[in-house]
């Protein structure tokens, strides 16, 4: 009956509020400015998705279906990722909490949560070296007298990059153009901090954030959002709020094609695990074969591998992934008014609008920038025993005619028609076994006449 209860009260989350809402802390005088960040899935608590999958990998293991969970069915369960590639490795003497000598679907998410495997995950990140540089070049280059501040003149004269460094002549002014020759030696460094669960002080905002939705702001002296709820003024600088698709499972899709493709080229329909082991191009089916043989008979089935690429789809798009990337006070952010990655005449004119200079402008006195992005996925490249592919395809990629078999078309993810060696999700033996004409890449013919490969 307690667990009964337990698992009702786990449910039992409001929509608009998670069990532990986030709290970002951003570098102010004083102290920091605390940004509370409530998350929704589809009008729903994030936790509502996360109970859900949950279930359903307490299910897969529960191989008598007895609705508990034995020390032996609990040490099949695969680790789930945590953030900076740590996993949550199930331990049956922390999950038998009440010691009774199984594991109750109550206990099992208590376990998880305790373990971090929790609905929202927030990342912090400093930029990249070469982003965090792209702002210093910017300024080295203004910084005409070398004496580590910007004058009102200086500001002005910012026109003058065009014709310094528009190698292209293209009227616009690149990351590449920009950092031509510059040392990429900038170490970046985030100052954003996310709050502790013991931090009882009240958030200054609350900032809504919706899966796949439009971001809403409650009132604050702090914090503003622009009209169009892309643009987040923070203290001391602006944060962008970057759309990123809902669907969160098309890397699973990618690499659930590939793996069923082979699976269908072992040719017998309940093959043993040696028939994997035995294979250097199989490894990732062998290892995953323990979890998907669900009934323990040493043989594998299509239901059962689509059994558990189902729980792992669940898993991926389980919990809300929140990303903020701390970019400093980086000048090409300041004078980029439009955040398209490049500056045109017009935003180097406003360079001094953008920058009063009514006294010199130090490195320190340009606004901090920062990029949120908030999207259901994982946090690893790989989820339990399966490895993942990407989901989205660079912008810009060159588009192709969607020919060929499902586990090609979900690993072109650049859509040119051919799977490099960097898109391919099996091992670099299988890739060259496709690369008949050993190019580099596999085509559509090749991909297509491998028998067996194409379903």
């Amino acid at each position: 009956m307690r667990a009964v209860v337990a698992s009702l009260l786990a449910l039992a989350v409001p929509v608009g509020a998670c069990a532990a809402d986030p709290i970002l802390c951003f570098p102010k005088t004083a102290r920091p400015a605390r940004l509370e960040l409530r998350v929704t899935v589809d009008g729903k608590a994030p936790d509502a998705a996360w109970v859900k999958f949950l279930d359903s990998l307490f299910d897969h293991f529960d191989r008598d279906g007895n609705g508990s969970l034995s020390p032996a069915e609990a040490a099949r369960v695969f680790p789930l990722p945590l953030p900076k590639g740590q996993e949550a490795k199930m331990d049956f003497a922390k999950l038998d909490a009440n010691h009774d000598g199984k594991g109750s679907r109550a206990e099992f998410q208590a376990f998880y949560r305790a373990a971090g495997f929790t609905p929202v995950v927030v990342l912090i990140q400093p930029a990249p070296a070469e982003e965090v540089a792209l702002g210093e070049a910017v300024f080295s280059h203004l910084d005409r007298d070398h004496d580590g501040v910007l004058t009102a003149a200086e500001l002005k004269n910012a026109p003058a990059l065009m014709s310094r460094f528009d190698e292209n002549e293209d009227e616009v002014l690149t990351a590449a153009e920009l950092l031509a020759g510059f040392p990429l030696d900038t170490k970046p460094a985030a100052a954003v901090t996310q709050a502790g669960p013991a931090e009882k002080a009240p958030p200054d905002a609350r900032l809504s954030l919706s899966v796949g939705g439009r971001p809403a702001l409650s009132a604050s002296p702090l914090f503003s959002l622009s009209e169009d709820a892309k643009l987040l003024s923070v203290p001391n600088g602006r944060c962008v709020l970057s759309p990123v698709p809902a669907d969160g499972s098309a890397g699973v899709r990618a690499a659930t094609g590939f793996y069923l493709a082979q699976f269908n080229d072992a040719g017998d329909p309940r093959p043993a695990k040696s028939v994997f082991e035995s294979d250097p191009a199989t490894q990732v089916l062998a290892g995953l074969f323990d979890a998907a043989d669900r009934d323990g008979d040493g043989k594998l089935t299509r239901a059962e591998l689509d059994g558990l690429f189902t729980v792992v789809e669940a898993g991926v798009s389980c919990r809300v992934v929140i990303t903020l990337v701390d970019r400093g006070r980086n000048l090409f952010d300041a004078l980029d008014a439009n955040g398209d990655g490049r500056l045109d005449a017009a935003e180097l004119r406003r360079a001094a609008d953008r920058l009063p200079a009514e006294r010199p402008v130090g490195r320190s006195s340009v606004p901090a920038s920062y990029r949120l992005t908030v999207a259901r996925g994982s946090v690893g490249k790989a989820f339990g025993p399966l490895p993942l592919g990407s989901p989205a395809p660079p912008k810009g990629a060159a588009k192709a005619t969607a020919v060929g078999p499902r586990w090609f078309l979900a690993m072109d993810r650049n859509t040119d028609g051919y799977v490099s060696a960097a898109e391919f999700l099996g091992p670099p033996s299988r890739f060259q076994a496709l690369d008949a004409d050993g190019d580099g890449r596999i085509s559509v013919t090749e991909a297509a006449g491998r028998q067996g490969v194409g379903r």
